[in-house]
């Protein structure tokens, strides 16, 4: 009988899981889905602007944990961690993904020009380098507008995600006047925002589905 894979998702909030883990075991009947969070990550990584060299080693450390407890992929699901994403791949014997790589691609194959939103500084500037590399890649010059809404996240650490859908509501509205190529969520969480967004036009992008069903190809490639 094969031995189910096991999926290890790395999180910087205890966001709601409820909706990736009904998703991904559809989509893989069996698979063993584990968390590793860390709460004070993204904190960290805010008061610096930046990955500190701390926050960085132990991403690496907690990378090395979920090898030794059995993961076959490990997925980082904050964007804001992208860039150290990268780097602790190249020091792990599992596979290392990004959720928001495939978001990344499709705003390449749409065009060059790019609305880039994010309640978070941080964001900005992993998911920027991303969609840069991967349109150099593909022989583009990508020109992208960065957004970050900081009252939306302030709202929702106050509580009021209400609020916090409707400040995002509006700048996205506003981008879909501008004529961009695609607008890019930049977390993942903004996927709540999309029942309320249909009559938008551009292309609005999202790493939920497209991020989780990378996962689910490359686990299904591993059996």
């Amino acid at each position: 009988m094969q031995q189910q894979k096991q999926i290890t998702i790395l999180q910087t909030s205890f966001a709601k899981r409820e909706d990736t883990v009904a998703y991904l075991e559809e989509k893989l009947p069996g698979a063993r889905i584990t968390y590793i969070t860390e709460s004070h990550m993204l904190d960290d990584v805010r008061a610096a602007g930046e990955p500190t060299p701390a926050v960085i080693e132990r991403a690496l450390l907690y990378t090395m944990a979920a090898a030794k407890a059995g993961a076959d992929l490990i997925v980082f699901s904050c964007s804001t961690m992208g860039d150290v994403a990268e780097y602790c791949r190249k020091f792990s014997s599992i596979p290392i993904v990004r959720i928001d790589e495939p978001m990344a691609r499709e705003a390449v194959a749409l065009g060059d020009r790019i609305a880039l939103i994010s309640t978070l500084q941080t964001t900005q500037a992993p998911s920027r380098r991303l969609i840069e590399r991967l349109g150099r890649e593909a022989g583009r010059t990508m020109v992208i507008k960065s957004i970050v809404q900081q009252e939306a996240w302030e709202a929702l650490a106050a509580g009021n995600a209400a609020r916090h859908n409707e400040l995002l509501n509006e700048s996205i509205r506003a981008l879909d006047r501008e004529g961009y190529d695609a607008i890019v969520m930049a977390q993942v969480s903004m996927r709540a925002l999309l029942p309320e967004l249909q009559e938008v036009r551009t292309p609005l992008l999202c790493s939920f589905y497209s991020g989780l069903d990378m996962i689910v190809e490359k686990v299904r490639a591993m059996a």
